[in-house]
């Protein structure tokens, strides 16, 4: 019984949603823009697991997007805190650089008694989108 209880207190949920008329692992250079309010370095974990992927990808200030850039992700995360720091809600958008076309969101939330680390929630949130490179 005490075990359903903690069980209960755990959720988690993983969207993402891309234009059906894109395929967003056709693209090779993405940036990852910063967030304002970004003290957790979650712009270099995006960009770390989308190199992880195949892709050439960097983060920065939108001022620092290089010209090659196709892709441009943006990002908003929340952070709890119970005696430790962590990651509750990561949610990212992706946009066409050219148009600001918007071609795929994707969110991750993951609240409970066991947290995980912010790089595994950047992967669950990035992989539906981006998969593995063709």
């Amino acid at each position: 019984m005490v075990l359903l209880l903690g069980l209960a207190g755990c959720f988690s949920a993983n969207t993402a949603v891309t234009d059906q008329s894109v395929d967003l692992r056709s693209y090779r250079h993405i940036y990852v823009q910063t967030s304002q309010n970004d003290s957790n370095h979650l712009d270099q974990m995006i960009a770390n697991e989308l190199v992880r992927l195949g892709y050439a990808a960097s983060a920065g200030v939108r001022t620092m997007m290089p010209d090659s850039a196709q892709l441009v992700i943006t990002y908003e995360s929340q952070w709890n805190w119970d005696f430790r720091t962590y990651l509750i809600e990561l949610a990212v958008a992706v946009r066409a650089v050219r148009t600001e076309k918007q071609l795929g969101n994707g969110r991750v939330f993951h609240s409970g008694v066991t947290s995980k680390s912010p790089e595994k929630l950047v992967a669950e949130v990035l992989k539906p989108m981006f998969g593995a490179k063709k």
